[in-house]
């Protein structure tokens, strides 16, 4: 399982972690929540290791990452990751099909050319995109770009998926192409998922548990169902989007 416990991370002055506490067991889906700048996409960085806390520990089976002894130990237990970026991220000067052996290449690189191909066609046919290998990523819609940014997130057989804004930019009826791929992939490749999003549609369909994320901490934790009818004053506001309630949004920088 993944544990952070106690962790803390600062740029400069801003404080963005201030003792974040979370359990991530195997084989479920969490979602984290939260208004922007809470420090969503931070935690996920923070638990592949690409960010470092300065306080707290971070730990993947028990190995902890923000302790790793070595780029050897930390490349190992993030090898054991992959990671759906929030707009694909997609290398516009390879074809579909080197994208998604991007991975495969660099972590498994004793793999056969022929073995590759195979692996990326069976995930190509995963997320529903067969025969389009050849394409580039210009000749995709926005659904298309995520979907095979999660071909390639899964290439590896990693245990964790990281998802970041899986349904950002979407329109709905693609964003519940995505949720479903979620659940989907989870099931079948019996993977444990980590999402962070602001869209609690998806939140609702896709979590066993949903943890939000405010000023720093996680200040509240249970099923989609407890936290739709949660009594605690700013989860409330959050997943019905009022503006009124303890959260202030600020309109202006300097606010």
């Amino acid at each position: 399982m993944i544990e952070l416990k106690d962790v803390c991370k600062s740029f400069g002055s801003r404080r963005v972690l201030r003792g974040m506490d979370l359990d991530i067991p195997d084989g479920q889906t969490i979602t984290i929540i939260g208004g922007s700048g809470t420090g969503k996409s931070v935690t996920l960085k923070i638990m592949v290791g690409l960010l470092k806390p300065e306080k707290g520990q971070v730990l993947v089976d028990g190995a902890d990452v923000a302790e790793a002894a070595s780029e050897e130990e930390l490349f190992e237990t993030q090898s054991k990751f992959g990671f759906l970026f929030q707009g694909a991220a997609l290398f516009d000067s390879l074809t579909v099909g080197e994208n998604v052996a991007f991975g495969i290449r660099n972590l498994k690189k004793d793999i056969p050319d022929s073995r590759v191909r195979k692996i990326v066609s069976e995930k190509l046919d995963l997320v529903g995109l067969s025969g389009v290998e050849s394409l580039k990523p210009a000749e995709l819609s926005g659904g298309m770009k995520k979907r095979v940014g999660l071909a390639r997130a899964i290439a590896h057989e990693p245990k964790y998926i990281v998802y970041d804004e899986p349904t950002t930019g979407l329109d709905p009826i693609t964003a519940d192409v995505i949720n479903e791929l979620i659940v989907d992939i989870q099931k079948k490749l019996n993977v444990t998922s980590i999402v962070v999003t602001h869209d609690m549609v998806s939140a609702y369909k896709i979590s066993n548990q949903i943890a939000m994320i405010y000023e720093g901490k996680i200040i509240s934790t249970g099923t989609p169902g407890e936290i739709k009818n949660s009594s605690n004053p700013y989860v409330r506001q959050f997943v019905t989007g009022s503006s009124q309630g303890p959260i202030k949004v600020k309109l202006r920088e300097w606010e």
